[in-house]
């Protein structure tokens, strides 16, 4: 049963993979766009700095090739959906790290977290359509795959991160925080439709390290960030990010979701080494808004009762409270 599971979502992956490939050269090759393509940004995010300071600092490097971008993008997804399926999370590190060196100081910050939604509403060339549905397609089908394996952003932040000294806000104030992302996504995009303008492209942190530039403002929110992520897990991740609050309430309606099955027998373990805080409650559930799909749970359960299950269409909770398994032999109690 577990290797006709494992094939079915190998089947599943591929296939939209290959959707996604073709939605990417059909598109391509219609609109006379291919390499050497370019993204037409608008100059104030070329340049990197806000409108108030001067324009004698040095520009940032981009590349705003579409078809780069794409392929990376694809071989990157492709990649995580091979770890995912086959359960070898020990080779996740080495996608952050590749992440960071080709999505991050290569490519310039790919998909910046602040004026990405924003751009969804302005830019509305083939071309960046296909890259953030290349995006928004995994999120739909497995949850937050960009944000815990390709987003360079977030990668930065946890391979900075240093777990024996790691420090973790109280439950209470890590409640309201974690809401603040929503906040932020709702208002950029209210603005962003009221104004036409992208605002907060110098807040980025990390920006200024892979453009290879940029304004004090950015830089020290870089170090601060930096600074913060050695003790904290992901902060800028878990409390700010406006993409990953996009992608959050996208996992919700995810076809697969990581559930505690029925053998769970409530040691507490999986709480301990989910560094997302995404599994909480005495009798544990998963909420998949927050999980980043790691493995660490999977991986150091002793009962190997945390499993990845097929959802109902309709169920959009977090913790996924309608299982359907996807082999219909012997199906899994789902504890609630």
């Amino acid at each position: 049963m577990r290797r006709n599971k494992k094939a079915f979502l190998a089947g599943v992956m591929i296939l939209v993979l290959l959707v996604s490939l073709l939605l990417t050269v059909l598109p391509a090759r219609a609109s006379d766009f291919g390499s050497g393509a370019k993204f037409n940004a608008p100059e104030v995010e070329r340049s990197f700095s806000l409108p108030t300071t001067t324009q004698d600092r040095e520009k940032p490097y981009f590349i705003h090739d579409q078809l780069i971008k794409l392929i990376l993008l694809l071989v990157f997804m492709g990649v995580t959906a091979l770890i995912i399926i086959r359960s070898r999370y020990k080779y996740r590190k080495i996608i952050l790290i590749a992440s960071v060196a080709v999505l991050g100081l290569y490519l310039g910050g790919f998909l910046c977290p602040l004026t990405a939604i924003q751009n969804l509403f302005i830019k509305w060339q083939t071309g960046y359509l296909l890259l953030f549905l290349t995006v928004l397609i995994p999120a739909l089908l497995w949850g937050r795959i960009f944000c815990g394996y390709i987003c360079p952003f977030g990668a930065l932040q946890e391979l900075l991160h240093f777990k024996r000294i790691s420090r973790i806000i109280p439950s209470v104030w890590d409640g309201y925080l974690t809401k603040v992302k929503y906040v932020l996504l709702g208002y950029l995009v209210v603005r962003v439709l009221v104004t036409g303008q992208v605002i907060l492209q110098d807040y980025t942190p990390f920006k200024a390290l892979f453009t290879w530039g940029g304004t004090p403002l950015s830089i020290g929110l870089g170090l601060t960030f930096g600074i913060l992520s050695i003790i904290m897990y992901r902060p800028f991740c878990r409390y700010v990010c406006p993409l990953g609050a996009f992608l959050a309430l996208l996992s919700r309606f995810s076809l697969f979701k990581v559930r505690v099955s029925s053998n769970c027998v409530n040691c507490g373990l999986c709480q301990k080494v989910c560094k997302s805080r995404a599994i909480a409650g005495e009798s544990p559930r998963i909420d998949s808004s927050e999980c980043l799909l790691c493995g660490d749970c999977l991986e150091k359960c002793p009962k190997k009762a945390i499993v990845t299950e097929r959802t109902k269409i309709w169920d959009i909770s977090g913790a996924g409270l309608c299982p359907v398994p996807i082999a219909e032999k012997n199906p899994q109690k789902m504890t609630n």
